[in-house]
């Protein structure tokens, strides 16, 4: 049996020196003001430019909004939106959206229920967003509204919740049921020095085309069967803690984008003192019909990290998911036995700051890593690490599993933060798959790879370094 041991801390803590740097000069910028009568703020109208004393006389600005295309120079488009409160809830949830849909457009139930009002404002947001993409008002009058009605907007946010549907409806012949689709890791350094959190998507190399978004809200929070996105949605919207969001997000299971979910509570953590006895790390995970929680802070007390990599840790999600049967058939299905279960466990400490945690997540040396060996011919799996890149592998090859061979699939990013970095709501990131390290990998080109498939917008080649993320919108000091 796989057992974890207690971990030994390192002697030192390298803070981070160099990440304050501008964005990259040659973004493209784009802003754009939303203004509105004071008196009768039902219309609202469109300013190109973020400058909100431009508005009319008689009006002010419901929400601005401003966008950085650094597709080609870093594999990410920056957006940040930020309403004001002057203006009721609904007409900045619109103006949010519309301000959203028109920055990004490329020319050419229950009444006092809380949780449903927010239901209600975020379809508001999303009306916006759809009016501002089709473009179809050559006035410039828009009028704030909620619309329940499929359009594009819709089903990109949609797209989680279509992968389980086409599994169940069979609309996907070439689906593979993996268990791989992300790497999440939190770590506490030496001393509780400092708290790192990250996490690296995994998907098809055709979806490379995302956002990174800061939304402020000029909302009042109050204190007290919907789709997996909209759910997350409206539990980042209204949750105060970690054991809030995994109940808002557990009422009105789908039974569609089957995940497990990790909640990390940062205002909780007081560097250099003891990290508290409960409350600090959450997880939920979900399938059909049923959604369980748990509290995890006793983990990372006991072995100094928390893992995910999209296998049950609780018993009754794994049994009931078929988890429990197949990880007796392969490893590969088997919480603690997977490979990523195993390097984690193994590298973890070396993890003191921000490099070694993105050194950590972007980890993939598959071809001498003896947890990265399989019954294949060659003898190793590109997907068997942390950051996976399954365009490495040959196609002509001979797998034990189909997740284990060549497949349009692999890591596309990294997100990680730590203590000081959350309090601005900042975080590094790295856009495409994993390239060089101790593997010495090559970089993703469209130009190379083996992959055919679509991938309309995207930069060529994949050869990305660090950054991290520092807003234009004015964000409060020390915000936790």
């Amino acid at each position: 049996m796989y057992l974890f041991s207690s971990s030994k801390y390192y002697n030192s803590v390298e803070q981070l020196q160099s990440l304050d740097d501008p964005w990259p000069k040659s973004f493209f910028n784009k802003n754009i003001t939303i203004c509105a009568d004071v008196k009768s703020p039902n219309i609202v109208y469109k300013i190109d430019g973020g400058d909100i004393t431009k508005c009319k006389k008689g009006q002010k600005a419901v929400a601005v909004g401003n966008y950085r295309n650094g597709q080609n120079e870093t594999g990410w488009g920056i957006l940040e939106i930020e309403t004001f409160a002057d203006f009721s809830e609904e007409i900045q949830s619109y103006a949010a959206g519309l301000a959203e849909g028109k920055i990004l457009l490329v020319n050419s139930l229950a009444k006092n229920d809380i949780y449903w009002r927010h239901v209600e404002l975020t379809f508001t947001q999303l009306t916006g967003i759809n009016d501002g993409y089709e473009d179809i008002n050559i006035s410039g009058d828009y009028y704030p509204r909620v619309e329940f009605k499929n359009n594009s907007i819709l089903l990109i946010q949609m797209s989680g919740d279509f992968y389980d549907l086409e599994h169940v409806f069979k609309k996907n012949p070439n689906l593979e049921s993996e268990p791989s689709h992300c790497s999440g890791f939190i770590k506490i350094t030496e001393g509780n020095e400092d708290l790192l959190m990250s996490h690296v998507s995994m998907a098809g190399y055709n979806t490379m085309n995302r956002i990174l978004k800061l939304y402020k809200f000029a909302f009042v929070k109050e204190n007290k069967h919907l789709h997996c996105w909209l759910r997350s949605y409206l539990a980042n919207r209204l949750s105060k803690t970690a054991r809030d969001w995994v109940q808002l997000f557990g009422r009105y299971n789908s039974g569609t984008y089957n995940n497990q979910w990790t909640v990390l509570d940062y205002k909780l953590f007081k560097p250099k003192q003891e990290l508290p006895q409960t409350d600090l790390i959450w997880i939920l995970e979900q399938i059909p019909g049923l959604v369980v929680s748990r509290d995890v802070t006793w983990f990372i007390k006991s072995y100094g990290y928390w893992p995910s990599y999209n296998i049950p840790f609780l018993s009754k999600i794994s049994e009931l998911s078929g988890f429990s049967a197949k990880g007796q058939i392969n490893n590969w299905w088997r919480w603690g036995f997977t490979p990523r279960a195993k390097i984690f466990h193994r590298d973890h400490k070396k993890v003191k700051d921000l490099k070694t945690l993105r050194e950590l997540m972007r980890y993939n040396n598959y071809q001498h890593d003896e947890y990265s060996r399989c019954n294949c011919t060659p003898p190793y799996s590109a997907e068997a690490s942390i950051s996976t890149r399954g365009d490495l592998n040959r196609p002509d090859g001979k797998w034990e599993l189909p997740g284990m061979g060549f497949r349009n699939h692999g890591s596309i990013d990294y997100k990680g933060t730590n203590f000081e970095l959350f309090k601005q709501l900042r975080f590094e990131v790295v856009g495409g798959p994993t390239y060089g390290g101790p593997g010495n990998l090559p970089y993703f080109s469209w130009d190379t790879t083996k992959i055919n498939t679509t991938h309309f917008g995207q930069p060529i080649n994949w050869n990305f370094t660090e950054f991290a993320t520092q807003w234009t919108t004015n964000i409060p000091k020390n915000i936790i």
